[in-house]
């Protein structure tokens, strides 16, 4: 399936592969954050696999220049939300193994 969108002079271009790797990445993205949160509840390891995939796809659009400043502005937002999530994802399994609560536990 070929997806086109208009361009100013109103001829046909294909998505950039920025466009689809964002999507990509987007998705990547809500899955890992839903496989962590059920490592942090019941699972006994985290998805270090997705991780990595998401890892170096982020390290990929990085090094690639991004056209746009909508789709630089979306990337850096993305690569944030990563970071920030990877910060929080390490400070948990450093919890864990040390056995105390960390950034996951329930406060009940």
């Amino acid at each position: 399936m070929m997806v086109h969108r208009l361009g100013e002079d109103d001829t046909p271009t294909q998505f950039s592969d920025s466009e689809s790797d964002l999507r990509r990445l987007q998705a990547d993205m809500e899955r890992l954050e839903k496989e962590c949160q059920l490592f942090a509840d019941q699972r006994q390891r985290p998805p270090s696999a997705l991780r990595l995939s998401v890892e170096r796809l982020v390290r990929r659009m990085d090094l690639a220049s991004i056209q746009g400043s909508g789709d630089r502005f979306r990337f850096d937002t993305l690569q944030h939300r990563f970071r920030t999530f990877t910060n929080l994802w390490d400070r948990g399994v450093r919890a864990r193994e040390e056995g105390r609560p960390g950034p996951f536990s329930r406060s009940t």
